[in-house]
């Protein structure tokens, strides 16, 4: 969930850099040869959570730098009534996949980078989220942060 706001942070440009860059350097050390029937699995339920979230929020609602849009949307039905940011549980549990693939320590340093990345661009998409949404807090209460229930 994102919003252009007349004062965002500078260094969000930065988060979205590392985030692809993580996710880049992850696609292409992937040993597909090296998958088994667990890879194939997280990578169907990262599908799944993803295309969820994109039914969910539309695309006008979609973007990539923690920042909200004018007309931005509170979401809060299809898998945002459990998650509220299934983008990135969809994206850590796809790279988990890919991580796993191979034993590279590089690889297993992208996971955690992104993961931290993930966790401080969801942090700031919640401050905002926050400031514009005065039910948000109520809907925080109530819903897992990337897992159900959590």
């Amino acid at each position: 969930m994102c919003i252009i706001t007349t004062k965002h942070p500078s260094y969000i440009m930065i988060y979205v850099i590392i985030q692809f860059s993580c996710i880049f350097y992850l696609i292409f050390n992937t040993r597909l040869d090296s998958f088994n029937a667990f890879n194939y699995a997280l990578l169907g339920i990262g599908f799944i959570i993803g295309l969820s979230a994109i039914m969910a929020m539309k695309l006008d609602n979609f973007n990539m730098q923690p920042t909200l849009k004018s007309q931005h949307k509170l979401i809060t039905n299809g898998i945002y009534r459990w998650v509220r940011h299934p983008m990135y549980t969809s994206a850590l549990t796809l790279c988990l996949a890919l991580a796993l693939s191979n034993n590279h320590l590089f690889s297993q340093l992208a996971l955690l980078a992104l993961t931290v990345i993930l966790i401080l661009k969801s942090n700031l998409e919640e401050k905002f989220l926050t400031q514009r949404f005065s039910n948000y807090q109520d809907y925080r209460k109530k819903t897992g942060y990337f897992v159900p229930f959590l």
